[in-house]
């Protein structure tokens, strides 16, 4: 089954503490509700993660993952180079300064080997992503006010 999703959404931060948030991968658990868990592996010259070993549960079904991302001033895209359960895809974040914080186009296509009627599987992604939008955009909004953030 292939989804896509695409979702703007202001966050009232900088662009640049958009990014930072982004950055602390490891943190993924903190504001996306499928993520159990994420380690670094590699990183690139300037110190951002390249190569990250996910945990993921759909469904109440835990999924091992690695990750690829790339990185530039105001995106942040990754690519699922592996999987447990045979999930590919990927997605991006694109943020862009706005007159009161950050503009975020959050992209994601995702295909999943889950036989499941394409109008339940829409919805269900769908609300997912939703889920983690508002987190994140609670989460980015506050990066950088706690000391527990460390983005090395």
């Amino acid at each position: 089954m292939r989804t896509k999703t695409d979702i703007s959404f202001e966050v009232q931060a900088d662009p640049s503490q958009v990014m930072d948030a982004l950055m602390a991968v490891e943190m993924f658990a903190e504001w996306s509700p499928d993520f159990t868990d994420a380690r670094v592996a590699t990183r690139d010259d300037a110190g951002r993660p390249r190569r990250v070993f996910v945990q993921v549960d759909i469904s109440n079904t835990p999924d091992m993952q690695v990750w690829e991302f790339s990185w530039s001033d105001h995106r942040m895209s990754w690519g699922v180079a592996d999987s447990t359960r045979g999930i590919r895809g990927g997605g991006s974040f694109e943020v862009t300064g706005d007159t009161d914080g950050s503009r975020v186009l959050l992209r994601v296509e995702q295909h999943t080997p889950i036989p499941l009627p394409g109008f339940l599987a829409k919805r269900t992604v769908r609300k997912t992503y939703e889920t983690l939008v508002e987190n994140f955009t609670d989460y980015a909004e506050q990066f950088g006010e706690s000391e527990t953030y460390d983005l090395v």
